[in-house]
């Protein structure tokens, strides 16, 4: 009973006061610090990761993103993920217990995954169970998402291996477009070709130049020049998405060497932002730097650039040795 009630900080005070340890007072102090430190890690903040289905065939993987937020041991905050060609968001709750490191999230609606797609899909109900794991180089949270008793023969479990990202930011797209959807910016992900393994690497972090504020990364890469275009407008409307298969291509624009569009993942939902033009500048050049190769390298890209009623359509293509860059002109 007393196990059952105890934590185990507690436990070791009891054990060490009946083994007349007691003189240690102190030591004993930082040894309960260190243990209740230990147990009362938060879980808010940003963590990614993908979902793979425990079932045989070819089906797509959830890359998630679970951003959390922690009042005591209660849980709330979003589970954003994609499913074949959209991006999906859905509120969560549940409860961590600090002594164990569980999180338990309780049952919300996931869409099931022989779904034709997001459109016309079926939800089902799943609740997780996570532990998590904290180590020097890294804190992840391991687990899965599973189905009631009612479903468990028809939806498979879906498991996860979260890491924790203190880089990862949600990007809102510009207010007057209201059909644009919440993108999600994944940083320093690459996916493996091969989809069975779902693994992700990590790639190079961008270092900061004191001098102008650069990643060292951006400019180290030379500027391949793809195309000029001449326009009438200093302010530009400027679209962007994944041209092909959505493998996961993450990009960063710069125009003029000033970023732009912070690391973003293109897929077929158009990225959109307005733009304005140097008019002191005999070309303004804008660049989409690869933050990776995605799973079918290189990092391409669809460009869309309005010029009011005139819009110019581009492919772009970088790699992690060059930056695909449009020369812009003026008319004067």
């Amino acid at each position: 009973m007393l196990a059952t009630l105890a934590s185990p900080p507690i436990l070791l005070l009891i054990f060490c006061s009946r083994m007349k340890y007691m003189r240690n007072i102190p030591g004993l102090l930082v040894l309960f610090l260190i243990s209740f430190t230990g147990y009362g890690q938060t879980l808010k903040g940003h963590w990614f990761g993908i979902g793979v289905i425990a079932n045989t065939g070819d089906y797509n993987s959830y890359l998630s993103e679970l951003v959390l937020q922690q009042n005591g041991n209660k849980i709330r905050g979003d589970l954003h993920y994609y499913f074949k060609d959209s991006l999906i968001s859905v509120p969560v709750k549940g409860i961590y217990q600090p002594g164990t490191r569980r999180l338990h999230i309780d049952p919300f609606p996931m869409i099931y995954y022989r779904s034709s797609n997001a459109a016309n899909s079926i939800d089902c109900m799943l609740s997780g169970d996570f532990m998590l794991i904290a180590s020097k180089s890294s804190t992840l949270l391991n687990g899965s998402l599973r189905p009631d008793d009612q479903h468990k023969y028809t939806v498979p479990v879906i498991s996860y291996r979260l890491t924790r990202s203190n880089d990862t930011a949600t990007l809102v797209m510009q207010p007057e477009l209201p059909e644009t959807d919440t993108i999600l910016s994944k940083t320093n992900v690459v996916i493996s070709a091969d989809r069975s393994t779902a693994k992700i690497t990590q790639v190079e972090s961008p270092v900061l130049t004191g001098k102008d504020s650069l990643p060292v990364v951006f400019t180290k890469r030379a500027k391949a020049f793809t195309k000029e275009l001449e326009v009438v407008n200093t302010n530009l409307r400027l679209e962007i998405y994944d041209n092909g298969e959505i493998d996961y291509d993450s990009v960063t624009l710069y125009l003029n060497n000033k970023q732009i569009l912070p690391k973003s993942m293109l897929t077929h939902r158009a990225i959109r932002l307005r733009i304005e033009l140097d008019p002191n500048l005999e070309y303004n050049e804008l660049s989409m730097f690869a933050n990776n190769l995605g799973m079918i390298p290189p990092n391409t890209a669809a460009l869309v650039l309005y010029d009011g009623e005139t819009r110019y359509e581009t492919l772009l293509s970088s790699d992690l040795s060059k930056s695909a860059t449009l020369r812009i002109h003026r008319k004067k």
